[in-house]
């Protein structure tokens, strides 16, 4: 019922704020607001503010990404040390295009709210609570994976190798072509990329996905990108690692020839992005 929804929304928002204050990362919350909008949304939207204030003298902006810089990634799936389970790694993006392919169309029969009427088409043949050796666990529980927070471990590292840091992307919206949204003339070179995580090679299998826009809609087992200087990736890896979460040097930045650009070459294809 209502009240029960909106209890454990609270007591999520709590546990979350107090798991990230023990990992240093203090969070003031100011409260929330409910609106009920029947005429505008027909299911329910939690949606929350952050606000940040950093010395504009320690902002890390991309432009100071240059050729020889190297780019550490830090995988989404597992489990840190600070998280409760393992996780898919699918994070946030992609999701509509992951419930059309793997999803029963009887959910949207069922609950026609779920999609909109011009689309959304549901076209799988997976049940909510089906549970797949591949994944590990249920289809749902790798849909509904929380987006790892990756807070505790950026603020070690901006803390500890403030002058070797150049760039962060976090690999939401886009996929791993995000990058392409900071820095000017680069080339991002990814050509030692890990396996993309079970999930990913069921949404391709099943969906029947081009290898290229995967890359382009999911982060494909990478869910944060740390470029530095050479001399510095060893030293992301082992912060990262001390969380839980494996990191390793997925490529290097080139010099573009026209504004940034991404090459990805795995054993899937070899991909370019403008």
């Amino acid at each position: 019922d209502r009240e029960a929804l909106l209890s454990e929304t609270a007591k999520g928002f709590e546990e979350v704020f107090t798991t990230l204050e023990k990992l240093g990362v203090n969070i003031l919350f100011s409260g929330g607001e409910t609106a009920d909008l029947p005429d505008q949304l027909r299911t329910l939207d939690i949606s929350g503010t952050i606000l940040g204030r950093v010395p504009l003298n320690r902002v890390v902006t991309g432009d100071a990404i240059r050729p020889g810089d190297l780019i550490v990634g830090l995988r989404s799936g597992g489990k840190a040390r600070y998280e409760e389970g393992e996780n898919s790694g699918i994070m946030c993006n992609g999701l509509t295009l992951a419930r059309c392919s793997l999803m029963k169309a009887e959910y949207v029969e069922r609950y026609p709210e779920l999609a909109h009427p011009a689309g959304g088409r549901y076209r799988g043949k997976y049940s909510f609570d089906e549970y797949l050796e591949e994944l590990e666990m249920t289809v749902g529980e790798a849909l509904l994976s929380p987006t790892r927070l990756y807070a505790p471990i950026i603020l070690k590292v901006l803390e500890e190798l403030p002058e070797g840091v150049h760039g962060l992307i976090h690999n939401t919206g886009g996929g791993l072509t995000k990058c392409l949204r900071v820095g000017r003339g680069i080339l991002y070179v990814k050509d030692s990329l890990p396996e993309p995580d079970p999930i990913f090679r069921l949404i391709q299998r099943e969906g029947r996905v081009d290898w290229s826009e995967m890359y382009r809609v999911f982060n494909m087992g990478v869910g944060f990108e740390v470029v530095v200087e050479s001399g510095y990736a060893d030293d992301v890896i082992d912060i990262s690692e001390a969380y839980g979460v494996e990191a390793q040097v997925i490529g290097r930045c080139e010099r573009g020839p026209e504004g940034n650009g991404v090459r990805i070459e795995s054993s899937y294809g070899r991909f370019l992005y403008p």
